[in-house]
């Protein structure tokens, strides 16, 4: 695992805290809260959870930018981020997201091989025009496992090609 700038800011909120503590602290499991602090990509629960229990700024833990603590945001006066640096955090946070989807293509393509070669498995059927949302792969009746990743792609562009509030 990689440690990343955001990683050093989440040591640096945790403190000396435990594993178990900042478990308690976000409601997390420990282990969970141990990859996290060394280097997994956290997910967006972990990051909102820590912010909330620890009152840190959610800008300045996926950026750097702008004050630590949201109370230190509110004694500057609001002079905290504006919706232009929320957006391009939101960015940053849909890349790495695109990351861990790309390792779940991974598991679930070999969940289909290992099933697949057990016995001659169908995709299980559904009730004519049942929907869960998903996409699916044009005549072979299964989730389309690139679906989400383009959508995520997509909204990542979009939200990278924004232009800054200010120059609205």
């Amino acid at each position: 695992m990689e440690s990343s700038a955001l990683h050093d800011r989440l040591r640096e909120v945790a403190g000396d805290r435990t594993y178990r503590a900042v478990g308690d602290l976000t409601g997390h499991h420990p282990e969970t809260v141990r990859r996290y602090m060394q280097g997994q990509a956290p997910s967006v629960e972990f990051l909102a959870a820590v912010c909330a229990a620890l009152g840190v700024s959610a800008d300045w833990l996926l950026t750097g930018r702008g004050p630590a603590r949201i109370g230190q945001a509110r004694e500057q006066g609001g002079a905290g981020a504006g919706p232009g640096d929320v957006l391009a955090a939101m960015a940053g946070v849909l890349e790495s997201l695109l990351g861990r989807v790309d390792r779940l293509e991974v598991f679930a393509q070999m969940l289909e091989t290992r099933v697949r070669s057990g016995r001659n498995w169908r995709p299980p059927a559904g009730p004519e025009g049942a929907s869960d949302g998903a996409e699916v792969v044009a005549g072979f009746g299964r989730p389309d496992p690139g679906a989400a990743r383009r959508r995520a792609r997509s909204v990542a562009d979009a939200v990278a090609r924004r232009p800054p509030a200010d120059a609205r």
